[in-house]
């Protein structure tokens, strides 16, 4: 799964990114900050209760496949409808961007 960028409004619904098909609402957002050489790279998708562990195991596969390193992959609870709220002007909600309960280190490459 190719992470997106951390453009949320681009992000299109608040459904779950982690599994196509899926139509749950997210409540969780796993982001992705890495270096590749001195660039940050920067990636993040939502997720449902049932999809968050996939999302989280993809993603840190997906930075050890394209040589990321020094970087933290992060899981959040979410609003799950703050997304549209931002969307149309409101208030986005008490966890804008999200409450992050877990962080894991990104494996350095051999």
């Amino acid at each position: 799964m190719p992470p997106v960028s951390f453009d949320a409004l681009s992000a299109g619904s608040g459904g779950c990114h982690a599994v196509a098909g899926c139509t749950a609402h997210s409540c969780f957002q796993v982001q992705l900050e890495a270096f590749i050489d001195a660039r940050l790279v920067g990636h993040w998708a939502n997720a449902c209760a049932a999809h968050i562990g996939e999302l989280v195991r993809d993603l840190r596969a997906w930075a050890r496949d394209n040589g990321l390193a020094d970087g933290t992959v992060t899981a959040l609870a979410i609003d799950p409808a703050a997304e549209f709220r931002l969307a149309t002007g409101d208030s986005p909600g008490p966890l804008w961007p999200g409450f992050a309960f877990s962080a894991l280190p990104l494996e350095a490459r051999m």
